[in-house]
Order: C-alpha cells, then sequence, then structure tokens
C-alpha cells in the first residue's frame, strides 16, 4: 500500500490512504477484481488501483460512480475524499488541525438549523 509522507513536529510520519483502503475493502468484501470494477463503473482498472493505493483521489464524477457502484452513500464517499484532500495538501501538523478546528467553530451555526 502506498502511503503520504507528511510532518508533525518536524518529524516525517506515514499516513496511509484511508480513502484507499477503504475502496480496497469495499471492492475485496463483494469479492470483485479491479476489472469487475472498471466495468460497473466505467473507471480505469489502473485509475482504480492508485485510488486505493493513495495515488490519486476521486473526481466528483468518480465518487457518484464508486457510490452507485458500491451502494454506498456518496456523502460518506466524499467526505473521506475531503478530509484526504485536507492531509495531502496541509500534511498532519498542528497548525492544520487547529485551522480544521476553526472551520468546524465557524461551520456550528450554519449545521444547527
Amino acid at each position: 500500500m502506498s502511503n503520504a509522507d507528511s510532518t508533525k513536529n518536524g518529524k516525517m510520519e506515514i499516513i496511509q490512504s484511508e480513502l484507499g483502503r477503504f475502496l480496497r475493502d469495499l471492492r475485496k468484501t463483494n469479492g470483485q477484481t479491479l476489472h469487475q470494477v472498471s466495468q460497473g463503473t466505467d473507471i480505469d482498472s489502473p485509475l482504480i488501483s492508485k485510488l486505493e493505493r493513495g495515488e490519486r483521489l476521486p473526481t466528483e464524477e468518480q465518487i457518484k460512480k464508486l457510490a452507485k457502484h458500491f451502494n454506498i452513500s456518496e456523502s460518506e464517499l466524499k467526505i473521506k475524499a475531503t478530509a484526504e484532500k485536507i492531509i495531502k495538501e496541509f500534511g498532519i501538523t498542528d497548525t492544520t488541525y487547529e485551522a480544521v478546528s476553526l472551520v468546524m467553530e465557524q461551520l456550528t451555526p450554519y449545521l444547527k438549523k
């Protein structure tokens, strides 16, 4: 499995792709090969493999196709992809944690409606 590198307090950490692991587990739980998922989603097998290894993130359209294929919530995949984008872009640092906490504070009034 491919991993993403992040820093925390100046140390390198290895972060496994949670989204990739989730997609691989879905595929294996359903007893499917990469080729079968590819046929069911119209997404190339090599790209699905890259998604599973965390080398690529799915587009909105790919998220829709994967959710439909695996009969899971599109929202669940979007949340996992968004979290992974944040980690890949900004790493796992105190600053990232504080920024995400601030975003949560700012969104809370809107979510309570």
